[in-house]
């Protein structure tokens, strides 16, 4: 009597705070299908371990469960910024497991297929003697897993909206979550800021004064024929905005305008630390990462809900300034 074939998907992350689910398993439904959510070592709770596992089962195909675990990996990218979690989701390859020698060894003897442990998604035959490579090691900060987990239906059904710059946003914010460190927080957080900012163009008027401030530079009488035209050239290739002139038009476009006073006065105490008299030795910066992670958070979030409908529906709760 034969069987069909069917395949499972395994997304393995590591959340910055634990979820705080006193179980060895927990289910949610996404889609069509149920998500089984466990620890990476099976002998802990949830809310003990950093390293989880999403297990989805009975897909028809390798394509159908690399469609939808793309999905949910984005879907818990976007979910993690949203409610202020961290996660590193992994670039889909092994991060621990067996030579071919020791699989085809144990296969030969057992029957047991060993597998490496991938950190990211792996998508493989749903065969009963699958058997993951581990290795471990251990770390506590522990987060409500909702909305973190009760958002993923919704968001699985909208991430294929993201653009590829809406995911850089992603794992950028998901990337300064992720830092133990302040200062390294503070960094990445604004340099997501001032990346967005960039894709702001000048206006078609402003284009056309460039134009016309660079003739009046080479039919001035001021210096020399070389320096003017020097002058002329530098107008015209002014290409971009200023880094805040960009970050003050995206704010500008988020309807947002009230964050700009917020966002001098923390750029400026970043600027400070970053620009050679910080960070200096001792000194706490954990106040600044918090409010710098909650007005980038709140400008990202926004710009990432024009792409992924409810992305920026926790802002008020996990990003306030105050």
């Amino acid at each position: 009597m034969s069987h069909s074939k069917t395949f499972r998907a395994r997304f393995r992350f590591r959340l910055q705070k634990k979820l705080s689910i006193k179980a060895k398993e927990y289910r949610i439904q996404v889609s069509t299908h149920e998500v089984v959510i466990s620890p990476q070592l099976p002998d802990l709770d949830i809310m003990d371990s950093e390293w989880l596992v999403m297990n989805v089962r009975d897909f028809k195909s390798e394509q159908e469960a690399k469609k939808f675990a793309a999905k949910l990996k984005t879907a818990c990218e976007v979910s993690s910024v949203a409610a202020r979690l961290g996660i590193d989701s992994g670039l889909d390859l092994p991060t621990s497991g067996f030579g071919k020698f020791v699989k085809d060894q144990v296969r030969e003897h057992s029957g047991i297929l060993l597998r490496d442990n991938v950190h990211g998604v792996d998508i493989f035959p749903d065969n009963p003697n699958v058997r993951i490579g581990i290795i471990s090691g251990t770390a506590t900060v522990r987060a409500a897993p909702d909305p973190f987990l009760a958002d993923l239906n919704h968001l699985h059904e909208v991430v294929e909206n993201a653009s590829q710059k809406t995911r850089d946003i992603v794992l950028l914010l998901n990337y300064a979550l992720m830092r133990p460190e302040p200062v390294a927080q503070i960094v990445f957080a604004f340099s997501a800021v001032e990346m967005l900012g960039q894709t702001e163009n000048w206006s078609a008027d402003q284009k056309r004064l460039l134009g016309a401030l660079a003739v009046s530079a080479r039919e001035s009488r001021i210096g020399t024929e070389q320096e003017r035209e020097e002058i002329a050239s530098a107008i015209q290739c002014m290409h971009k905005l200023s880094l805040r002139q960009g970050v003050l038009r995206l704010l500008a476009s988020l309807d947002l305008d009230h964050l700009k006073p917020v966002w001098d006065d923390l750029y400026g105490k970043r600027s400070t630390l970053v620009h050679g008299l910080a960070p200096k030795p001792g000194a706490d910066y954990g106040d600044l990462a918090f409010k710098t992670i909650s007005l980038c958070g709140q400008i990202l979030l926004k710009a990432i809900a024009k792409e992924v409908k409810g992305a920026s529906s926790h802002t008020g709760v996990f990003y306030g300034l105050q």
